[in-house]
């Protein structure tokens, strides 16, 4: 009968288990709605701006990639004078460049003659021959019964510039200024063998206007965006006036190439050499990085070596195959010269693992230098300021958002995001202290203790349960008699 009793009342310490365990949710559901504060961060910075505004943009400090925990910087904080958080989103930098080449064409005037089509030619329209003093003839047809002002041919200097590598988007003339105004309107060809012409531009308007001491000049002609024609050999001008202002003649010629790129914005990131021989060296970064770019150079001149590179994405990492390329830093005639950076597409990236290949780098060790995409920060200017930024914590969640959910269409600048107002960060302050970079998220301590207390009651509810067993043992192998 007491035996009978004991097993009952085991029941009863399950149920106190099960209470203990719901007991120990309520932290981890109270840790969720906790939000992070300054002091949560290892590092931040007061952020200086110029003029009230809905929205700013601060180009992050270059520390802030070395500093925060999570290579996505997803540890990042902007908050008001009152400790609040303010909405962001992350942008990288994009560098809008246009360059201008511009190229030296020959020119050799043309005499003109023209021929009117019979009764036999089924080309209805009238024939001009244009001839240069070097022999060079062009024939061609053209609508209208205007007889052109000047001819020019226009020829690209193949021994410097060759045509399959030029593609010109304007055509740009210079005269001697005359004290007469002038208005012209030009017709441009295009050929490569001086037979089939290609019209390039119609009608297009050149003029020389004076009014005092201000000059009007228009010399410049846009040429069709066709990639083939654009990069012909020869080009053909044809000036038309109706004026009986005589033309200043054409003294210069040059083909305009425009450019135009966009590149985002990189920081440069240093590695930290270590020998392990004089063919094997490690290159380590304080945290891991997405790169963008991976340069090697050795620091020898004229030093040529082939060399396996492996890479980690953390120190806890195996080392994994990279490439193996040939890099190198010669002076020669033609100058300075290194191996090109290796294109990384932003592989997570801790430590380099280098070793020569049939050679050795001797006494010093090659550069190793790596590029990162720079990124801004677009915060509202909610509150007041001055506002603080804040990084490196370990228990940072994702807190961004998208550009277009920040910045209504409406509010968007004619020239983007560069349009915005500019925020400042100033030198670095501790905040919370380098623990912040290892300390726990509140969500995180309460799932550590409710796995405690789960395998505590696992084992109490064994040893409970081993109890029971044994004394249910002993009062079976008691004689009966008892």
């Amino acid at each position: 009968m007491m035996s009978l009793i004991k097993i009952k009342k085991f029941p009863f310490a399950l149920r106190a288990a099960l209470c203990g365990l719901c007991i120990s949710v309520i932290p981890l559901a109270q840790a969720d709605d906790t939000e992070l504060t300054p002091k949560d961060f290892y590092k931040g910075a007061e952020l200086e701006v110029s003029a009230p505004s809905p929205f700013y943009r601060l180009t992050l400090p270059e520390e802030v990639y070395l500093d925060t925990v999570y290579p996505d910087l997803r540890d990042v904080r902007v908050f008001n004078s009152s400790g609040q958080p303010v909405t962001f989103a992350l942008s990288q930098i994009d560098n809008d460049t246009t360059e201008q080449q511009n190229i030296p064409l020959r020119i050799f005037p043309m005499q003109m003659s023209a021929s009117k089509p019979n009764e036999n030619q089924q080309e209805d329209r009238e024939a001009f021959t244009f001839k240069s003093a070097s022999g060079v003839e062009v024939k061609l047809y053209q609508d209208g019964e205007r007889k052109p002002e000047a001819t020019y041919l226009l020829e690209l200097n193949q021994d410097k510039d060759k045509s399959e590598d030029v593609g010109f988007n304007q055509i740009m003339l210079d005269w001697t200024q005359s004290n007469a105004n002038w208005q012209a309107k030009v017709t441009l060809y295009s050929s490569s063998d001086l037979k089939d012409w290609r019209k390039q531009a119609d009608n297009a308007p050149l003029m020389d206007l004076t009014s005092g001491s201000d000059r009007l000049l228009l010399n410049n002609i846009d040429i069709d965006d066709n990639y083939n024609s654009r990069r012909a050999r020869y080009w053909l001008l044809v000036i038309n006036s109706d004026e009986k202002i005589a033309i200043p003649a054409i003294s210069k010629a040059q083909g305009i190439v425009i450019t135009r790129s966009t590149a985002v914005e990189t920081i440069e990131l240093t590695f930290k050499p270590e020998t392990v021989s004089k063919t094997e060296a490690i290159y380590q970064l304080p945290r891991p990085q997405p790169l963008s770019s991976l340069s090697i150079v050795p620091e020898q001149s004229n030093t040529v070596l082939p060399v396996n590179i492996e890479y980690r994405s953390s120190e806890q990492d195996k080392w994994r195959p990279l490439t193996t390329a040939v890099v190198y830093q010669i002076h020669g005639d033609t100058g300075y010269r290194t191996s090109e950076p290796l294109a990384m597409n932003h592989l997570l990236v801790q430590g380099l693992r280098v070793k020569a290949v049939n050679g050795n780098w001797g006494d010093t060790l090659p550069k190793a230098v790596a590029q990162r995409e720079r990124v801004d920060v677009l915060f509202n200017g909610q509150g007041n300021p001055p506002y603080l930024l804040a990084w490196g914590a370990n228990q940072g969640a994702e807190a961004t958002i998208g550009v277009n959910q920040l910045i209504p269409t409406s509010e968007m600048q004619p020239n983007g995001l560069q349009g915005l107002p500019q925020a400042y960060a100033g030198s670095a302050i501790v905040l919370g202290g380098e623990e912040r970079l290892t300390a726990t998220s509140p969500v995180e301590r309460a799932q550590q203790w409710q796995t405690w207390l789960l395998w505590g009651l696992l084992i109490i509810g064994v040893a409970g349960l081993a109890l029971v067993v044994l004394r249910l043992a002993r009062e079976l192998m008691e004689p009966k008699g008892k």
